[in-house]
């Protein structure tokens, strides 16, 4: 009796496992399959965190690949992110093909890491973004 209430309490646990791994795989091939989502480290107090990054009409959200959660983690409103400086990454000595780019938002300063192409879509991004109804320029 105690093996087979131990071998069901197994099979449970397995497929509640099984579940879990298939709803996160699931929301990383949802977000990711997004128009204008990219892959994005952001560093944060000394960390890096690997995400997806989305472009919105007037947002970029962020989201954590290590998660259940469809909702960003971080959301950063178009006219107040910033992008100060750009670099290519360095990897033993040799150039890659990511790019940092060192960003403000709300007074808070980060960097993101991404694909060359994919920071150089966000620039274009940010810098066709609609006049600013409030102070009528171009940001």
């Amino acid at each position: 009796m105690i093996l087979r209430a131990g071998l069901i309490t197994l099979a449970g646990i397995a497929v509640v496992g099984f579940a879990l791994t298939g709803l996160y795989f699931w929301r990383l091939r949802a977000i990711g399959s997004r128009v204008g989502s990219f892959e994005c480290a952001l560093l944060l107090g000394g960390r890096w965190f690997a995400g997806i990054a989305t472009y919105t009409r007037d947002h970029l959200a962020w989201h954590e690949v290590v998660s259940l959660s469809i909702q960003p983690q971080r959301t950063f409103d178009r006219r107040e992110l910033l992008i100060l400086a750009r670099r290519a990454r360095r990897i033993e000595e040799r150039t890659s093909q990511v790019s940092e780019a060192h960003c403000r938002y709300r007074g808070e300063e980060f960097y993101l890491a991404a694909p060359d192409g994919a920071i150089d879509g966000l620039v274009s991004w940010l810098e066709a973004s609609p006049p600013d109804s409030r102070t009528s320029r171009v940001i």
